[in-house]
């Protein structure tokens, strides 16, 4: 058996040298694939299920894989598992958010089933398919502010739920009724196929204008961005992701559907949240807002201008901004009247320790009161205590 591994590895070694193809995932193949999910006569296959990882499992997965999405991606503590893939659900309390904590996007323990979900509850995340139920505040699968119109974007590759105005099914990591990859596969496993293997440059990677899902921003299929290469388990002001944003207050309505741009990380929230992203300048009871603007500027006056104030007026990884332009590293400088106010800069993608997957405390927030300049004070600086 051992000799069969070495002469498919040489085989497909020379098949790769001769086809002129690179791949851009490095390392030995039986890390996540097994050919027969059997090794001493005990199953390879790892899978995750109500907080629980459990190792030797004969049921073979999709792909050749040793784990699905999930179980892929689930640990107890750190930044990566044994299969040197990123945690976004840890199996013991993060303890927090941010930094040394969890990954850039938060993270599903507060509300996986098993674990935080229970004491926490259905408001501190996405309710994704195998690690949490159905959310009972929503009592439906639908996303809140569903636009069934948001998709496809700029890949063309298949609309969220096929399209249509009432969910069956529930969110699942990839494919049709998911984040990440494509959105023609009905299943999730299709959804992200390839996407590893044509991540050019690996992470860390500048992705601007990708024409695949292996070269977007997080397998987040069309969005522009830079990722940090350790998903910012070490952020600071100087290193992060960089997130792509543009400013184009939206006039969204039932009537006009379109998006002015679909490469935005804002966008890739509206996918599922579009209505959310509509109609937020419309002229209504004397204000300008019904929603909180995103995908548009930092204002350059007013209490805007001093952007995160207690921080020196550096990027800040507790209330982050967008970019209009994709940088080439990231940088801690913040530019008031051409950075963007994006949906990530108050929310997680994945959960939090706070409801609505927020970054901080909402009801900490008491205008007025206070002299620290974080959470909604540090973009609204003025409206604290000082």
């Amino acid at each position: 058996m051992k000799r069969l591994g070495v002469l498919m590895a040489v085989v497909m070694g020379v098949m790769l040298l001769f086809t002129g193809v690179a791949v851009a995932i490095q390392g030995v193949c039986s890390n996540c694939h097994t050919m027969h999910n059997s090794q001493n006569g005990v199953g390879e296959v790892q899978t995750y299920e109500d907080g629980t990882i459990t190792t030797g499992v004969e049921t073979p997965q999709a792909q050749l894989l040793k784990a699905d999405c999930i179980a892929c991606h689930a640990g107890d503590t750190g930044k990566t598992n044994s299969f040197n893939a990123p945690i976004v659900v840890h199996t013991t309390e993060p303890g927090g958010q941010g930094g040394g904590k969890t990954l850039a996007g938060g993270d599903f323990y507060w509300v996986a089933d098993g674990l935080g979900g229970g004491t926490y509850g259905d408001t501190y995340g996405h309710n994704v398919a195998d690690i949490a139920d159905m959310d009972q505040e929503i009592n439906s699968y639908k996303p809140p502010g569903w636009d069934p119109n948001a998709t496809p974007g700029v890949l063309d590759d298949g609309t969220i739920n096929g399209g249509e105005n009432d969910w069956s099914k529930q969110l699942t990591c990839a494919g049709k009724y998911g984040c990440h990859g494509n959105h023609s596969a009905e299943d999730q496993m299709g959804g992200i196929r390839g996407a590893h293997h044509g991540n050019v440059d690996g992470t860390s990677t500048k992705a601007e204008n990708p024409d695949s899902v292996g070269k977007s921003f997080r397998f987040l299929g069309g969005i522009n961005g830079l990722e940090d290469s350790e998903w910012q388990w070490n952020e600071s002001s100087s290193v992060h992701n960089e997130y792509y944003g543009i400013d184009t207050p939206s006039g969204r309505n039932q009537t006009n559907t379109n998006y002015a741009n679909k490469r935005t990380i804002s966008y890739f929230c509206a996918e599922c949240h579009g209505y959310f992203h509509s109609r937020i300048d419309d002229n209504t009871q004397g204000s300008p807002w019904l929603r909180h603007p995103t995908d548009i500027k930092l204002p350059s006056s007013g209490e805007y201008q001093y952007y995160n104030l207690d921080g020196g007026k550096q990027y800040s990884v507790e209330a982050p901004v967008a970019r209009s332009s994709v940088p080439d590293s990231s940088s801690s400088t913040v530019t008031p009247g051409e950075d963007i106010v994006m949906c990530l800069s108050c929310h997680r993608a994945h959960g939090s320790d706070q409801p609505d997957l927020l970054r901080w405390n909402y009801a900490d927030m008491q205008a007025g009161s206070g002299t620290s300049d974080t959470g909604c004070f540090t973009c609204h600086t003025t409206k604290n205590g000082d």
